[in-house]
């Protein structure tokens, strides 16, 4: 599994993430988005995120 680094979790009373490249965007733990692309079971999914691209 390969996490984006610019995941942060923000603890379990939240049980959410936020992007350290877009801080005002959070994520529900369930979120297709981090499941799929920021923090996949496989591969580097976050590598191909437009923003990642352009900010990392």
């Amino acid at each position: 599994m390969a996490r984006c680094p610019h995941l942060v979790y923000l603890g379990s009373a939240y049980d959410q993430y936020k992007c350290d490249l877009c801080p005002n965007k959070v994520m529900d733990r369930s979120s297709s988005e981090v499941k799929y692309v920021c923090n996949p079971d496989y591969g580097e999914e976050y590598r191909k995120c437009p923003i990642w691209k352009d900010k990392a």
